[in-house]
């Protein structure tokens, strides 16, 4: 009896511990308030080792180490923890003298019963006889993106030589949940700022996996307002490589470390076919030398950031078969009621070897045809491309007709002497009445600019460049978008830029109407706008 008893009161101690929410009662939502802490809010000449803060009931952690930021940084190994309704903090390293440090706990700590996070808690305090009390605010977004850049890390530096790519920031903290951030108590002084996507966790910039976006130009404290705002983009900064070469009995495909803008292929007085393969980041050889020797090879390749590779290899044939493939060629067929230009693309599994011109025609209605010649053709052979763009002899306004692209059996021949089938492609020809249009405003003072009307999900429906009033129309029925580049070089493409050189990423804007919406509708027969668009 006594034996059960001691074991009762045992139980009853073990549930007493347990940190459970009480049953039955209203909900909870209060958020947790702190009573006290140490050192106190403001404090100077901080001496303590760790930092302890009280609380008007229970909490817990919730993603500690992504949620309570401390700027200045003591250290990745930082160490929370939380016991009833206290939570202790342990630097990595000690504190460093004269220093302000900013605590951003945001919803790192909650309470036990709802999970409700502190409201906004911050603490600063100073390790010297002063604490700084400058801020920086701004606003991070992704190009070409409408979705808020959540949970970003935004970061400052000092130095001329730091890099992002290398080395930790000295201030850091998050954007929130609208992509905005403020990073507080700051001492004045020149500053560079970048953010970017921190998913390895580490503080540095992995170009490889990681999204990032900088300012070119130093940010002076005090002096700065909430403006700042950082354009994030996906671009791989790492040195050109080549990585291997791989031999098979017809083909050499040279591979690289990432994908290349361009690439040129020499030899000494050999002419040889190449293109692209699979990817950007490999190029195929065709063998047409003599198979005892081996080749080689000059490679001038460069990528999206103009970093260039200079270098040789040497191909040559080997008993590895290529695995064959059959000759693909997909079409997109599109017709513009602006100019009765018919434009057919297309992209190619294999490169092209030759086109029967006489396979190849427009067939208007059943008594009249349209040839292709080859003044009508475009071939990228690096690419594997090849467009068409013929004027339809047509009357839209007296006449109704339905054309059809058609192409005979072996109107393609590929590099390995196989063809395309017999095909035929329906030429949409659109009516006014079932159609819209969008007519553009555009007030701006850069010199060069492309706007790009686009579907909901994206793809590009037409563009223009550098005029300050247009008019699409003939448009379907649907949501549209609308995207702008100010192309400040005037070369024709947006332009990524290069952290090394101070140069940023060409700007993109996205137009939003009156609603805050970043979609528009066009419905048949109707004429939508000026959209008056000033940047």
């Amino acid at each position: 009896m006594r034996k059960l008893a001691i074991i009762l009161v045992s139980f009853l101690v073990w549930k007493c511990a347990r940190q459970t929410q009480p049953s039955g009662g209203p909900k909870d939502t209060d958020p947790p308030e702190l009573v006290s802490s140490t050192p106190d809010n403001g404090q100077k000449n901080f001496k303590g080792t760790n930092i302890e803060l009280s609380f008007d009931e229970f909490v817990k952690l919730k993603d500690a180490k992504e949620e309570i930021l401390i700027s200045p940084s003591p250290g990745a190994k930082t160490k929370f923890s939380a016991i009833k309704n206290r939570v202790t903090i342990v630097p990595e390293n000690p504190w460093k003298d004269s220093t302000t440090y900013s605590i951003a706990f945001r919803n790192g700590i909650q309470d036990i019963n709802e999970s409700n996070p502190t409201d906004d808690l911050h603490l600063a305090f100073s390790t010297g006889p002063t604490i700084d009390s400058l801020k920086l605010s701004g606003l991070v977004t992704e190009a070409f993106k409408e979705k808020p850049a959540e949970k970003m890390t935004v970061a400052l530096y000092q130095s001329d030589t730091f890099d992002i790519f290398q080395h930790k920031p000295t201030y850091f903290t998050k954007t929130n949940k609208t992509g905005r951030f403020q990073i507080q108590n700051m001492k004045a002084g020149k500053y560079y700022v970048y953010a970017f996507n921190d998913k390895s966790k580490n503080a540095k910039v992995d170009s490889k996996t990681e999204s990032f976006g900088f300012l070119a130009k130093e940010i002076n404290l005090p002096g700065e307002d909430d403006s700042i705002h950082i354009e994030l983009i996906h671009l791989d900064t790492r040195p050109l490589k080549l990585s291997s070469v791989r031999n098979t009995n017809t083909i050499s495909t040279i591979r690289f470390n990432k994908a290349l803008d361009s690439i040129s292929l020499k030899t000494n007085g050999v002419p040889i076919i190449y293109t692209f393969g699979d990817s950007h980041s490999e190029a195929v050889v065709y063998k047409d030398f003599d198979q005892k020797d081996s080749l080689q090879i000059t490679v001038h390749a460069t990528d999206s950031m103009n970093q260039q590779l200079d270098t040789a290899v040497y191909v040559k044939f080997t008993d590895n078969k290529k695995i064959e493939e059959k000759f693909k060629v997909d079409w997109q067929v599109s017709f513009s009621a602006e100019t009765s230009i018919l434009t057919a693309e297309a992209s190619l599994n294999k490169r092209l070897l030759s086109i029967n011109y006489d396979s190849m025609y427009i067939q208007i209605d059943t008594s009249t045809f349209q040839s292709i010649s080859a003044k009508n053709i475009t071939v990228d052979t690096l690419l594997k491309k090849i467009k068409i763009q013929s004027l339809l002899k047509i009357d839209l306004k007296t006449k109704t007709v339905n054309p059809v692209f058609l192409m005979g059996k072996g109107a393609l021949i590929s590099i390995d002497k196989d063809s395309t089938k017999t095909m035929d492609l329906k030429i949409k020809i659109p009516k006014q009445e079932d159609t819209g249009s969008v007519s553009l405003e555009i007030n701006t003072k850069e010199p060069h600019f492309e706007v790009r009307l686009l579907t909901a999900d994206n793809k590009l429906v037409r563009s223009f460049r550098d005029q300050k009033n247009y008019t699409f129309t003939y448009l379907n029925p649907a949501e549209y978008r609308i995207t702008i580049i100010i192309d400040a070089n005037n070369n024709s493409r947006w332009d990524p830029g290069n952290f090394y050189k101070r140069k940023e990423p060409e700007k993109i804007l996205l137009y939003k109407n009156s609603e805050n919406k970043y979609t528009f509708p066009i419905r048949a027969n109707w004429e939508v706008g000026p959209l008056v668009i000033t940047f």
